[in-house]
């Protein structure tokens, strides 16, 4: 199983999310990919890549001046066959700490996130 591959994909991830990188999230979702939380009322809400593209890349860059720290972390991979994955990672934007569900796949030979499932809790 290609682990070093996924976690390649996982570290552009957290760079592109803190540098607020949205060409570089761009390359982290494939095409066709969505993203899923609970709204306002605890709905669903699906954003699909091109919009979490467009507001990654509207955000302000993180850095040490912020005032938030850094925090990203890889809590599992599991291979679900050669070509797909599972991972569960943090990661703190702001003032926000993220438990994201990401799926991957690989496509053509190059491995991205196809789905994301996620929720946050407000970190001090």
């Amino acid at each position: 199983m290609d682990v070093e591959g996924v976690k390649e994909v996982i570290q552009a991830y957290f760079d592109s999310s803190y540098m607020a990188d949205g060409e570089g999230m761009a390359e982290v979702f494939h095409d066709g990919s969505h993203l899923y939380f609970h709204g306002e009322g605890g709905a669903l809400t699906d954003w699909d890549k091109d919009f979490f593209v467009e507001l990654v890349g509207s955000k302000e860059p993180g850095t040490s001046e912020s005032g938030f720290p850094r925090y990203d972390e890889i809590l599992s991979i599991d291979f679900t066959g050669e070509d797909t994955a599972v991972a569960r990672v943090k990661i703190r934007v702001s003032d926000t700490l993220y438990t994201d569900i990401l799926c991957f796949m690989r496509l053509n030979g190059k491995w991205g996130v196809m789905s994301k499932v996620f929720t946050g809790v407000p970190v001090d």
